[in-house]
């Protein structure tokens, strides 16, 4: 592993590393197995005027609990924020 006490890796250069990049092919392989252009014409699918207007018109929002938490959102909004460290109070995680 490149990342240790000794050499702590920000996250977004960690995921960079061969190994990481290894984990997330087989994941990728094991859930989708979506082509590469497949992936690449969503992605410039949801750039377009057509799918701007399908999320402006929603009404209401349905959150999976199992698949998303708030807490979990929050640790990863401040992750884009530079020298911040997120923290989740232990006391939550027992109460949920």
């Amino acid at each position: 592993m490149p990342q240790s006490a000794d050499k702590i890796i920000d996250h977004e250069l960690l995921f960079r590393e061969p190994e990481y990049q290894e984990l997330l092919t087989k994941k990728k392989e094991f859930e989708f197995n979506h082509s590469d252009d497949a992936i690449k014409s969503i992605v410039e699918w949801t750039k377009t005027e057509d799918y701007k207007q399908k999320n402006f018109a929603r009404d209401s929002l349905s959150v999976n609990p199992a698949k998303a938490c708030q807490p979990l959102g929050a640790v990863f909004v401040a992750n884009g924020f530079a020298k911040t460290l997120s923290f989740v109070h232990p006391r939550w995680l027992r109460q949920h």
